[in-house]
């Protein structure tokens, strides 16, 4: 799991390859958000034995058109049916509609500008019925206009 945000440190594309080669390694999550990263993984690894996902929602569909295997998603907590049918739409070949779908979810995740992604995910999905609970301290504040901005957007979604 490449994750800089949080750890950081960025996982090279190097030791990815050489990871790639482990058995028991069968791929990775990449939460970056360096699109050229992700590519450098998915050009040094074997797409048949190694998967590389997306861990950015906003590059899953980029991640799939560069031989990537898709991504893990937190949007999907709040938008499952979008999600999937960026795969979906992309797998049958329309792009048109994948490119569509990708780009619906901009909005949701442009209220990650009110706190951390986690804590905006969790609160939209509360905000749509899905008792997910609070995230934990101190990731569990969303200002009143976060919570207003998150309420427009599932409203208008």
């Amino acid at each position: 799991y490449n994750m800089p945000a949080r750890t950081g440190a960025n996982i090279a594309p190097a030791t990815v390859e050489a990871l790639s080669n482990v058995p028991n390694i069968a791929g990775i999550k990449d939460s970056s958000g360096n699109f050229d990263n992700m590519l450098q993984y998915i050009e040094r690894t074997d797409r048949d034995r190694f998967a590389v996902f997306s861990g950015n929602d906003s590059l899953i569909l980029w991640n799939l058109l560069a031989g990537g295997a898709g991504g893990i998603t937190a949007v999907a907590n709040v938008f499952p049916e979008t999600m999937v049918g960026i795969y979906k739409a992309w797998e049958s070949g329309d792009l048109e509609k994948a490119r569509s779908l990708q780009d619906s979810i901009r909005p949701l995740r442009n209220c990650f500008a009110f706190g951390n992604p986690n804590t905006i995910i969790k609160t939209a999905t509360r905000l749509i019925g899905q008792p997910v609970g609070l995230c934990r301290a101190p990731f569990r504040f969303v200002s009143d206009e976060g919570v207003a901005a998150l309420k427009k957007v599932l409203h208008t979604a």
